[in-house]
This record gives structure tokens, C-alpha cells and sequence, in this order.
């Protein structure tokens, strides 16, 4: 006899889209703590960038604001419409776009270790406050 299994039931042992996001963000943030170990401080800062996108991309998908309309396209946009202090993070972790852009494209040759260190500080922070309810927020 054929096993029937409800569609909620289904669905149910699938992980989240947000407990997606949060599995990658850690696996780029491991992989920035790798390159940074290495001495190699563009891709340390290019892998915490991509982590902090995917922490916002998981706190948006846990909010009210994933099932509007009309979202900006900007991850940094989206995080910050989810409460004050998503745009307090959203406002700190932009601010490392156009270091980021200018490595990417090859303007800026070097990177600074304090300021990849801080990057990476600062994600490992918001994917606490995430995960945990805790982080350093009052320092943002």
C-alpha cells in the first residue's frame, strides 16, 4: 500500500531559507578566517563581505519584510527596513561596499589587516546576534 505524506509534513524536516543563508554565511566566514590565517587579505575580505550578505539575506528571510512586494535590490537596502537595529548592522557592514568594489576591480591593491580583521570581527558579530539573540550591536 502506498504511503501518503501531507505536504506540510513534507516541507517540514526541509531546512529554512534563513537556516540556508546562515550555513553558507558560516562556511564563507570559515573560509575568510582560512585566507586571513594565509595572509591572503583580498579574498579574507572578499569571503567576510560575501558572509555578511548571506547573515543579511538570513534575517531578512526571517522578518516581515521577505513577503513584501516591493524590496530594494540591495541586501544592505532590505536589511535595514527590518527594524533599528538591522540598520544600525545594515549601515556598519555597507560601509565596507566600496573598499570591497575597488579590491574587486582593481583600484585599490592593497588591503589593510586591521580592516579585514574588523570586517571579519564585525560579521562573526552579526551572525552571533542572529543566531544567539547576542553580539556586540552596542558597539555598532
Amino acid at each position: 500500500m502506498p504511503q501518503l505524506i501531507s505536504a506540510t509534513a513534507y516541507r517540514s524536516n526541509r531546512p529554512s531559507r534563513s537556516a540556508l543563508f546562515l550555513a553558507k554565511a558560516s562556511r564563507l566566514m570559515a573560509q575568510a578566517a582560512r585566507e586571513r590565517a594565509a595572509g591572503r587579505l583580498r579574498e579574507a575580505l572578499e569571503y567576510a563581505y560575501q558572509a555578511g550578505l548571506r547573515a543579511a539575506g538570513a534575517r531578512v528571510a526571517d522578518s516581515p519584510v521577505a513577503g513584501r512586494r516591493r524590496l530594494p535590490t540591495g541586501a544592505w537596502d532590505r536589511l535595514s527596513l527590518v527594524g533599528p537595529g538591522e540598520k544600525v548592522w545594515a549601515k556598519r557592514l555597507s560601509g565596507y561596499s566600496t573598499l570591497r568594489s575597488r579590491v574587486l576591480s582593481g583600484l585599490e591593491s592593497g588591503v589593510d589587516k586591521v580592516v579585514v580583521d574588523e570586517l571579519i570581527a564585525a560579521v562573526a558579530d552579526f551572525i552571533a546576534e542572529i543566531e544567539y539573540g547576542e553580539g556586540d550591536l552596542a558597539a555598532a
